[in-house]
């Protein structure tokens, strides 16, 4: 069997990959009545705080196993290839329960199933992403607790502080040009591109917040594709560095 399927098939079995249903279900509880955009888009807010450190946590420690690599890697043709397709086996592995868990909780809040589809891509888009954040981490130090601890730092930085240190950038150089400036932390940050290019596409107001109203413009016509291109374009560099890295690595 190869690596990548037997990593798959760990991840769909282990329990702690679908610790994410009742999380996700009893936001889709608490959302239930609301109108379907506002549910639709506090799902994906709740998804980009608890999905990232669930791939973290479940695919890094397999990926910068020092010793399996050691065992592993003298059978392997490319190594570099086969790192990037165990990363690859589990963002699948956990994109079946983290799917399920997102569909039951946007039938729950009661959102349109088109919306729902379209709730299910960023979150798979999610899953994808930060499983090759934590192959390149992985690779670079093929230490399961630092990869992790990066990781989990990264996540911070994007989820905490990213929109305030924008804001307070915005305000201090509000009588400057700042739009490629603006245009290029939202690329640096596929989740937040993704809640304003959500927020946009359902015309939700309220939900935008100055990030939204200071890149509506920047957008254009078809948000959601700006977000899936950037998200796509950022994994497919993680996972070419970190093939790169990992066959270059005394392991």
């Amino acid at each position: 069997m190869p690596l990548w399927r037997l990593v798959e098939r760990t991840l769909v079995r282990d329990p702690w990959a679908w610790s994410l249903l009742p999380v996700l279900a009893a936001v889709g509880v608490g959302m239930a009545g609301r109108t379907p955009e506002v549910a639709l888009v506090s799902l994906y807010g709740v998804a980009q705080l608890v999905v990232p450190p669930v791939v973290l946590a479940l695919t890094v420690p397999t990926l910068a196993s020092r010793g399996a690599w050691a065992l592993w890697a003298p059978a392997l043709a490319r190594p570099g290839a086969a790192f990037v397709a165990v990363a690859f086996g589990g963002a699948l592995g956990l994109a079946w329960p983290v799917a399920i868990a997102t569909l039951v909780a946007a039938a729950i809040a009661g959102v349109a199933p088109l919306q729902a589809l379209v709730l299910l891509l960023t979150v798979a888009l999610t899953v994808l992403l930060w499983a090759l954040v934590g192959a390149l981490l992985a690779a670079l130090t093929l230490s399961p607790a630092r990869a992790l601890a990066g990781g989990l730092a990264l996540w911070a930085l994007g989820a905490i502080v990213y929109e305030p240190a924008l804001v307070a950038f915005a305000v201090a150089a509000a009588d400057r040009p700042f739009e490629a400036v603006l245009a290029l932390a939202l690329l640096a940050n596929p989740a937040e591109l993704g809640r304003v290019a959500l927020v946009r596409a359902l015309d939700v107001s309220v939900f935008a917040g100055p990030t939204g109203v200071l890149v509506a413009r920047l957008l254009g016509a078809a948000p959601l594709a700006w977000a899936a291109a950037a998200i796509l374009g950022w994994s497919a560099l993680l996972a070419l560095v970190a093939g790169v890295v990992f066959a270059r690595r005394e392991r």
